[in-house]
């Protein structure tokens, strides 16, 4: 049993590679889901804003602030790009690495045969 969060992680990377292909893009997916809340709680501190006045500066409330820092909400793009704008960032789209036109063509493959199985 792992104590520190870096080794927690290391194993469920592990578990998630054994598993096959469809895990380790769960794994991604959850990992993308938390990082963008983590990344905008980490830009509020830094202005030393509370999730209080980020969400009066939003026009959203104050617990959906708090659940879109820790990952527990599933957002509109609207109301994510109303809390990256209160606090002076935006919303974008960059290239996943390590994704080319064929791989996601594959992946989509496995998916639809996984489907009809």
């Amino acid at each position: 049993m792992a104590t520190k969060f870096k080794d927690f992680m290391r194993e469920i990377e592990e578990e998630a590679r054994a598993e096959g292909p469809e895990a380790v893009a769960e794994l991604e997916a959850l990992r993308t889901h938390f990082r963008l809340g983590h990344q905008l709680a980490e830009a509020r501190r830094a202005q030393r804003r509370s999730q209080a006045e980020v969400a009066i500066l939003a026009r959203i409330d104050q617990a959906d602030v708090s659940d879109i820092e820790r990952g527990a909400a599933n957002p509109t793009l609207s109301k994510l790009d109303a809390v990256a704008a209160a606090i002076g960032m935006q919303i974008e789209l960059t290239k996943k690495r390590g994704s080319s036109p064929r791989s996601m063509a594959a992946n989509l493959r496995r998916h639809r045969a996984a489907r009809t199985r």
